[in-house]
C-alpha cells in the first residue's frame, strides 16, 4: 500500500507472518496500519463470499435506460405538423455552416430541425445578418456584394442581397412586438419625404411619419402616407398610443397645420391635468426643439440616399417598418450611453450578439 509492501510469510505449521516494510513494522515489531488494512479486507471477503453463492444468483440481462430530454413549451418548440410540445432530440443534421440540433415529436413521430428564420437558406445566417445590417447603414447592393466577396469570399449576383433584405424586410413588418415599451410621458413627432416611383411621373414623394419618445428614443410609430392632412398625421399617433398604452403630457411637433388637429382629436382630455399636449415649435433654436426627430430623419436618409426609389406603397411601407425594428432593437444610440431604445424602454429580450438573428427568430415564432 503506498510506498509500502505488505507480504504474508509462510513460517511452520501452516502458520503465516505478515511482514511489512513501513519502519513501524521492521524496527517497532507491531502489526501497522497496512497489515492491518489488509486483513481486514481479506476478511470481509470471506464474509460476503460465505453468505452469497454467486452461482445461485439468476443471471438476467440488464436494461440501462437512457432519459429522454423533454423539451416544454418553456423552450418554445413545438412541431411544425401536429403543434405538440413534446419533442425530444434526435440526433444532429450536418450542414455546410455546422451541425443543427434536430427534433422528434412523441405524438406524431415527425422528425424535423427548428425553424429560426433561416430555414432552405442556402448562406450562412451571419452573412445573411450582415447583409442586413449593411443595408440599414446605408451601404448599396453592388457595394454590399463587393464587401461579400472581397472579405467572405462569397460570390453573388446583386439580386442575392436584394432578394434577402426583401424575404426579412417582409418578416420583420409582419412582426407584432410582444412587448410593451415603458416610455416617458413626453413624445416627439416630424415627418419626411420618401421616393415612390410612379409610372408616367418622374418624381413622386410619399410621406414618413415618426414619433417618438424623448427619454428612451424609443421609435413607437413609423407609418408612410401619400398626403399630409390630418387624417394621415392622426395614423401614427394613433399607433403610437397603442404601442405605448398610455397619454403623454407633451408632444413636440413643428408647424405643421394638421398636427393641430389631428393631436386634439387623437388625444384630447378634458378631465387630465393637460387637456391638450400639444407642444407647437416656434423655430428650431428655442427649446423645447425637435432635434431628436431630425437625426432620425439623418439617419432614415443615409439609407434612402443611396436608392433610387421604393415600387410602390407596400415596399416604403416595409421599409418604415424595417427601419422601426433596426432604430429600436439593433443601433445603438449615443444619447443613452450607446444602449438600443429597447433596453432603455425595458423590453425583455437578450440583445447579446447578433441582434439581427435573434430578432428574426422572434419574428419567425410571431
Amino acid at each position: 500500500m503506498g510506498a509500502y509492501s505488505v507480504n504474508r510469510v509462510h513460517i511452520i505449521n501452516k502458520r503465516f507472518e505478515w511482514t511489512c516494510t513501513c519502519p513501524d513494522h521492521r524496527f517497532r515489531n507491531v502489526v501497522c496500519k497496512h497489515i492491518f488494512a489488509v486483513q481486514l479486507s481479506l476478511k470481509l471477503r470471506a464474509e460476503v463470499e460465505e453468505n452469497v453463492k454467486l452461482s445461485d444468483i439468476p443471471r438476467k440481462p440488464v436494461t440501462i435506460e437512457v432519459p429522454q430530454t423533454v423539451i416544454t413549451a418553456k423552450s418554445d418548440i413545438t412541431c411544425p405538423v401536429c403543434h405538440c410540445i413534446e419533442v425530444i432530440k434526435s440526433g444532429l443534421r450536418k450542414t455546410t455552416f455546422g451541425q443543427t440540433q434536430r427534433f422528434e415529436c412523441k405524438n406524431c413521430g415527425h422528425r424535423f430541425i427548428e425553424d429560426a428564420g433561416f430555414i432552405n437558406m442556402k448562406t450562412d445566417p451571419k452573412l445573411i445578418t450582415l447583409t442586413l445590417d449593411l443595408y440599414f447603414k446605408g451601404i448599396s447592393y453592388r457595394k454590399i456584394t463587393d464587401h461579400l466577396k472581397q472579405f467572405h469570399d462569397l460570390e453573388v449576383i446583386q439580386t442575392t442581397p436584394m432578394r434577402w433584405v426583401k424575404k426579412y424586410l417582409k418578416l420583420l413588418s409582419t412582426y407584432a412586438e410582444k412587448h410593451k415599451a415603458d416610455v416617458g410621458n413626453i413624445w416627439h413627432s416630424d415627418e419626411t419625404t420618401v421616393f415612390i416611383k410612379k409610372e408616367n411621373e418622374k418624381r413622386y414623394y410619399e410621406w414618413i411619419w415618426n414619433v417618438m419618445d424623448a427619454d428612451t428614443r424609443y421609435l413607437l410609430a413609423c407609418q408612410v402616407t401619400k398626403e399630409r392632412y390630418v387624417e394621415d398625421a392622426q395614423k401614427p399617433l394613433r399607433q403610437a398610443k397603442k404601442n405605448a398604452n398610455k397619454r403623454p403630457d407633451a408632444i413636440v411637433t413643428d408647424g405643421l397645420q394638421a398636427y393641430k388637429k389631428a393631436i386634439r382629436n387623437e388625444f384630447m382630455e378634458r378631465s387630465a391635468p393637460i387637456p391638450n399636449p400639444h407642444v407647437r415649435l416656434k423655430d428650431f433654436e428655442t427649446k423645447p426643439n425637435n432635434n431628436i426627430l431630425e437625426r432620425l430623419n439623418g439617419t432614415f436618409r443615409e439609407r434612402t440616399k443611396v436608392m433610387r426609389s421604393f415600387s410602390g406603397q407596400i415596399g416604403a411601407s416595409d421599409f418604415a417598418a424595417g427601419m422601426q425594428v433596426y432604430y429600436n432593437y439593433i443601433r445603438p444610440h449615443q444619447g443613452i450611453d450607446g444602449l438600443t431604445p429597447a433596453q432603455m424602454a425595458n423590453i425583455p429580450i437578450d440583445f447579446e450578439g447578433n441582434r439581427w438573428k435573434t430578432m428574426i427568430e422572434l419574428a419567425t415564432k410571431g
